[in-house]
């Protein structure tokens, strides 16, 4: 896989399990900057009371990173396994990675997030499979019979290709090779499947580090690292990470700003921004000194934004004064912002008593007990008036006041802004021609 600061890509799928072969790859291959996941023990420690031995001729227990593997994930029966190996195997893995290392390709249990160099981790990737995936129990493809064996297969290939994508690292997979029907060709497609998830847990490893990794045991005793639950937060978080990747090109961009807008305020919904309509609204009046405050958007529609207040407040004056205003929509989280400038007007009557009425009653109350932008003499005023309103009114409904009501700003021109590496941002600009037509013009950032 190789990184281009955006996404993995896959550019082989192939398994190799010769240690000879796999140096000569890693040297010839890997570049400067790599890390590679093995899918076997890759530390033994020399000190013989660390294992738990069960035939000392020809045996070999547990490490205690294995232990806690087990520990941690023996439920979704994706403990390491079998729990004894022949000296001969441990040899065989342990002498790979002092071949790696050789080449420079250090232990990886330090490495901090997108660090350069070589590094070497021991993945294991039955427990990477159900924390990325969030599966109740390991997907059994290397025992069972030949149906078993192919639908294990076929449900994580199938699973491979819809997560990949959609988590962060993204890796761009739009295919893989179909499940085979006899069984030496399922063995090879399993080495493969195994051989891909052991690089995706490298690259993860890589982009996040320990703060969406766990690494069992160190350096010293044996490692592996395996990748934390894909929750619904971290899924959350992938979204928000996702969507502060992406790219903003005229090609991709709805023709009419609305349109976009509303496809950008949907997102931000989606990666569950705390205050997705909030926005900063500046006003100017007859003294040329700006002014800005942060309001809720209340309705976008075809012909602008809505927003409602009190007429007598501070925007309310300056809005009567000078009609224009612009307003800034500002999502940090997935690293966006769009800007917006035009010509305010009232809304209907009617359109600020129906929204009103869909006001809880204390709010209602609070519209009326506020002059707002006024001086008041203390806290205990706005308490009293509001007493004074629940006495007055009981159980019955509360009226709009004559002073509230809705301003909609009619767009003249929308800037919308996607964070990109490097301060090289995406900026499109929309600007309505008196025809009426929106033209997109990109601007440097």
């Amino acid at each position: 896989m190789e990184w281009d600061g955006r996404a993995l890509r896959l550019t082989q799928l192939d398994c190799l399990t010769e240690p000879d072969d796999i140096i000569r790859w890693a040297d010839d291959a890997a570049g400067n900057d790599a890390v590679i996941g093995i899918d076997a023990p890759t530390v033994v420690p020399c000190v013989a009371p660390t294992f738990a031995l069960t035939d000392a001729s020809d045996a070999i227990g547990m490490r205690p990173a294995d232990r806690l593997a087990h520990s941690l994930y023996g439920k979704y029966r994706a403990g390491p396994s079998p729990t004894n190996q022949s000296p001969a195997f441990w040899n065989h893995t342990t002498r790979l990675a002092s071949a790696l290392a050789n080449l420079r390709f250090l232990h990886g249990d330090q490495l901090a997030p997108q660090s350069e160099g070589r590094h070497q981790i021991e993945v294991h990737p039955p427990a990477a499979s159900v924390q990325l995936f969030l599966l109740a129990r390991v997907i059994r493809y290397r025992r069972g019979t030949l149906a078993e064996r192919k639908e294990g297969l076929r449900l994580l290939r199938g699973l491979m290709l819809d997560h990949f994508p959609r988590l962060i690292p993204k890796l761009d997979l739009t295919e893989l090779p179909e499940i085979p029907a006899s069984g030496p060709d399922l063995k090879t497609m399993e080495d493969r499947l195994d051989s891909l998830m052991s690089a995706y847990v490298a690259a993860h490893w890589w982009y996040w580090g320990r703060e969406r990794n766990d690494v069992l045991g160190d350096a010293a005793s044996g490692f592996i690292v395996v990748p934390h639950r894909r929750t619904a937060d971290l899924k959350l978080a992938d979204l928000r990470e996702e969507l502060k990747g992406r790219e903003l090109l005229e090609t991709h961009a709805a023709p009419q700003p609305i349109a976009q807008f509303r496809m950008w305020l949907y997102e931000a919904c989606c990666a569950g921004l705390a205050e997705p309509n909030a926005m900063t609204i500046a006003t100017v009046g007859t003294d040329g000194q700006p002014s800005a405050r942060v309001v809720s958007l209340s309705q976008v529609t075809n012909d602008g934004f809505a927003f409602y207040t009190n007429y007598r407040s501070s925007k309310g004056r300056e809005l009567a004064e000078n009609p224009r205003a612009a307003l800034v929509f500002h999502w940090p989280e997935i690293g966006r912002q769009v800007r917006i400038t035009g010509v305010v007007e009232k809304t209907a009557r009617a359109d600020a008593e129906a929204y009103f009425e869909m006001h809880p009653r204390e709010a209602q109350l609070s519209a009326w007990a506020s002059w707002q932008s006024s001086e008041i003499a203390d806290r205990e005023f706005l308490d009293a008036r509001v007493a004074k309103l629940e006495q007055k009114y009981g159980e019955a409904d509360i009226p709009a006041p004559a002073s509230w009501g809705g301003y909609r700003l009619r767009p003249e021109s929308l800037e919308f802004w996607q964070s990109r590496a490097n301060h090289l941002h995406d900026r499109l600009q929309y600007l309505r021609h008196p025809d009426g037509r929106w033209v997109i013009d990109r601007l440097a950032p």
